[in-house]
């Protein structure tokens, strides 16, 4: 339960909640950002992108990075990041487009 009978908020979801909202902060200023550099150089920032997609499977995949999980973990982590800079280079295009 999220709460308990008072209505307050459970102190371990109260951390929980606090990291999300966080995380939410973090990817709408993320956001704002690529959508104002996609306006102002799509084609640079794309690149950009792209080479920022190259060196996370690089740094994942070969150990360089987040040694502190095992090779599967590392692996999802990888594919989620790559996944995830893909979807955003994506959605900020067809943004941009309905802007037209």
């Amino acid at each position: 339960m999220a709460g308990n009978e008072e209505g307050a908020v459970d102190p371990t979801r109260a951390v929980e909640m606090r990291l999300r909202a966080r995380l939410a902060v973090v990817e709408r200023a993320a956001w704002f950002g690529i959508i104002a550099a996609m306006r102002a150089d799509p084609a640079g920032t794309e690149a950009a992108i792209e080479a920022e997609r190259a060196r996370c499977r690089d740094g994942f995949g070969s150990g360089a990075w987040a040694k502190d999980l095992t090779d599967a973990e590392r692996a999802l982590l990888s594919s989620e990041v790559d996944t995830g800079l893909a979807g955003l280079v994506e959605d900020a295009k067809a943004e941009i487009a309905g802007d037209a």
